[in-house]
């Protein structure tokens, strides 16, 4: 089975999602979702807070992150070739 290529718009979307997370929030839900093996525990030694405030962080960039790929696209930007 062959993974399959996200949509440019779905590229385009997640691109606008992590320029509107602080940096923290971006670093958090990277190394959470894409690191192998990292813990909460971990990352918050790593950035010098709490482990709650590593899942408040995480959260919060969840929730901007799913707010971005729900959000329709206009029909103009179909036309521009990013």
């Amino acid at each position: 089975m062959s993974a399959q290529r996200p949509s440019r718009a779905f590229v385009r979307k997640a691109h606008r999602a992590f320029g509107c997370m602080t940096d923290l929030q971006r670093e958090l839900f990277l190394a959470l979702r894409f690191e192998e093996g990292v813990t909460r525990s971990e990352l918050a030694r790593r950035h010098g807070i709490t482990e709650a405030a590593v899942d408040a962080q995480f959260v919060q960039a969840l929730i901007i992150f799913s707010r971005s790929i729900r959000e329709p696209e206009p029909w103009w930007w179909r036309l521009w070739p990013w």
